[in-house]
């Protein structure tokens, strides 16, 4: 039986958490692989609604903004557990001072990068910033790049693979009879971040409580995944036609009955919706370097079934984009999810 082992970051959202929890889950399931996953901050609170338990959890001095520093508590338990797991390989999705660090330590070790496109490729970041990053992910002796774009890495990485966005499992199976629920997804990305992205979210969340008052017919629900969102937009007057949740909620419970999903431009996101057809508007917020992200993230879309929205959109204009887009229904997109290609690739090491 192989062992593998996960290690994502858990902040600022879940993006780094979710697919890799899919693909460790999968090889569990479909390949009898024992498996092991660590994370912290919002992603173990993913974990926890997956119930997972004996989670470790990390104290400030634990990481900085790129993700966890290998010398710290944190690090010297994540050492400690490929010492006592024995791992025949190491999965790492955002955390490149991990990647170098276990390739110091554990020479032998095969590790595995899951990256985002614009961790490889992202004009609006420093090149500075982008060679460092580069150099420590192309340590590993596979890349998995997944997302809405394909791209060729610098030549320095050794192997990799280059595909569309790893889905979570979960979103196979479900299938959309939507009714009269528009679902607001505001993600996990609101822990550790600025008040450019936090203030912008709280935007979202309010457009959406605006736009319920002028739809009375339909049911708003706002997940907030956080509690310091659920606080903000909870200050105001909430209408009777609007759910607020302050917890990660399963996929299966918005996007098996949502008619509509308002959401950002988040690569898993935004993916999962192509896959699954259903009606969405999408916003574009936050950072310069996020704005530039999701921008492109947008850009690959040529699916009817996802618009873009602005945050200077009234919530008049909302109401009608809302309406616009719960008219045309669902989508028959094709979209090729990396799922089945990174998993014949990292068994192949």
């Amino acid at each position: 039986m192989k062992k593998i082992l996960g290690i994502f970051r858990g902040f600022p959202g879940l993006g780094r958490v979710v697919s890799g929890v899919s693909l460790l889950e999968t090889l569990k399931e479909q390949y009898g692989c024992e498996i092991k996953i660590i994370s912290y901050l919002q992603g173990n609170r993913y974990l926890e609604s997956k119930g997972y338990a004996d989670l470790q959890e990390t104290v400030p001095m634990d990481y900085c903004s790129i993700g966890l520093l290998p010398t710290n508590k944190m690090g010297a338990y994540i050492h400690r557990t490929i010492k006592e797991f024995r791992p025949d390989a190491v999965i790492v999705d955002g955390e490149p001072l991990m990647v170098q660090s276990i390739k110091i330590s554990h020479k032998h070790l095969n590790v595995i990068a899951l990256l985002n496109p614009a961790d490889v490729d992202n004009p609006s970041n420093d090149k500075e910033a982008m060679d460092f990053f580069n150099n420590l992910y192309s340590l590993a002796d596979l890349a998995v790049i997944h997302g809405l774009r394909t791209i060729i890495p610098p030549s320095q990485y050794c192997k990799y693979i280059s595909v569309g966005t790893i889905i979570r499992k979960e979103i196979f199976r479900i299938v959309n009879h939507p009714k009269k629920n528009i679902y607001c997804l505001l993600g996990g990305g609101t822990v550790n971040v600025g008040h450019q992205f936090f203030e912008s979210t709280i935007r979202i969340g309010e457009l959406c409580v605006r736009v319920a008052n002028i739809l009375p017919d339909y049911k708003m629900h706002i997940v907030c995944s956080s509690q310091n969102i659920y606080d903000a937009i909870n200050e105001n007057s909430i209408p009777q036609n609007v759910s607020i949740y302050n917890q990660v909620l399963d996929p299966s419970k918005y996007y098996s009955d949502a008619c509509l999903i308002i959401t950002r431009s988040g690569r898993n996101t935004l993916s999962e919706l192509v896959y699954l057809g259903i009606p969405a508007i999408s916003f574009v917020s936050g950072c310069s370097y996020r704005k530039d992200e999701q921008k492109q993230n947008m850009n690959c879309l040529s699916n009817l079934n996802i618009v873009p929205a602005s945050l200077e959109i009234t919530p008049d204009d909302l109401k009608e984009l809302c309406l616009n887009m719960i008219e045309r229904g669902l989508a028959n997109n094709k979209f090729e999810c990396g799922n089945d290609s990174a998993l014949e690739k990292i068994l192949s090491l």
